[in-house]
């Protein structure tokens, strides 16, 4: 498989690094089919709560694609479908995880590596970040369901932006787009970060699968089905909401099991 995607626990918060710090954390397509495998795996341990990915290093979140290695891996129709076939998963693993997902970002955060940032719940940031999307300097098309991310994240104007200039932003001005959650120093970044997982690990898994599952759907300009509507109710039947109001009434904390 591959080194570069390694995982360490703290308790019920997974942390996921990429570990290619000579190629800013670059990835191969031995890497993208790692990722896309270490966020399945991770949504099949009922003991994860929140998951963070990260860069190793000092330079980088990730800076994508490792293009040294697109003679070999995408320089035809043929290989550029398997290669993508690997980000996609890679991508909606991050996207559709089952255990909500914390990027966090120092140092460059450029084409693949931005989109997987996009892919996060959340999107915290160290000062020393760079975004941008150079897919304009090689004729690459980013794919429509990557630069739906960007105009999630931050609108047409934002995306039609950072895909034709395709020039790099700092962490303030990415802040200012909407494209990130928030902006901290980065001596304070890992912090930051665990101290964001800790507030998501100790809230109800069941609410934090209706929260996400409703902001994913909502992107959907279709009205809400039947279905849909009733089912926002699913969440009374559950013991985690009976143990939720239960403990805020004795003022204890609360014993979530989650599904």
């Amino acid at each position: 498989m591959s080194d570069t995607v390694q995982v360490e626990r703290h308790d019920d918060i997974a942390i996921i690094s990429l570990h290619r710090t000579e190629k800013r954390n670059a990835l191969r397509l031995q890497d993208w089919i790692a990722v896309g495998k270490t966020f399945d795996d991770l949504g099949e341990d009922d003991d994860v709560r929140c998951i963070v990915l990260r860069g190793a290093g000092e330079e980088a979140f990730c800076a994508g694609a490792d293009i040294t290695n697109f003679e070999a891996e995408r320089s035809d129709r043929k290989k550029v479908k398997v290669y993508e076939a690997a980000t996609d998963r890679a991508f909606l693993g991050v996207r559709n995880s089952r255990h909500p997902v914390i990027a966090m970002i120092h140092g460059f955060c450029i084409g693949g590596g931005f989109e997987l940032a996009l892919a996060a719940d959340l999107r915290i940031s160290g000062e020393s970040g760079r975004f941008g999307v150079p897919a304009k300097n090689i004729g690459l098309f980013l794919g429509y369901h990557l630069v739906q991310y960007l105009v999630d994240a931050g609108g047409r104007a934002v995306a039609a932006e950072i895909l034709l200039e395709g020039r790099a932003i700092s962490a303030a001005e990415a802040v200012s787009k909407n494209l990130l959650t928030r902006v901290v120093p980065d001596k304070d970044l890992e912090e930051e970060v665990m101290k964001a997982a800790r507030r998501i690990a100790e809230g109800a898994p069941q609410s934090h699968h209706y929260h996400r599952k409703a902001l994913e759907r909502l992107t959907d300009p279709r009205p809400l089905s039947r279905a849909e509507l009733e089912a926002q109710f699913d969440y009374a039947d559950s013991d985690d909401y009976l143990a939720g109001f239960k403990a805020f009434k004795d003022r204890k904390k609360p014993k979530f099991r989650g599904f």
